[in-house]
């Protein structure tokens, strides 16, 4: 199979800017370095883009888990597109 083309979508690098910004409070360093690993923990959707679990809330999409932090994606005909990140305990009542 091919490498499928991974997509951020604003909203879900908004929400990655937020997680950073909250870190940063405390430790400007931890905050990069954790950021870097949400945004790479998608890299292996290139090659894997079925490999995330189903998302109890819709089964359509699928979902990436880092320390908690759940990155929600769907698989297009552009290739993945990552829609939102949800951290613990935040109510992911609407995914699109």
């Amino acid at each position: 199979m091919a490498k499928v083309k991974v997509y951020w979508t604003e909203a879900a690098l908004n929400a990655v800017e937020v997680i950073g910004d909250c870190i940063a409070k405390d430790s400007p360093e931890i905050a990069i370095e954790f950021t870097d690993r949400l945004l790479e923990s998608t890299s292996r959707l290139e090659d894997f883009p079925l490999s995330g679990s189903t998302c109890p809330e819709d089964p359509s999409c699928r979902q990436v888990v880092v320390s908690g932090y759940r990155m929600i994606y769907e698989l297009t005909e552009r290739g993945v597109e990552v829609l939102t990140v949800i951290g613990p305990g935040q109510n992911p009542a609407l995914l699109k």
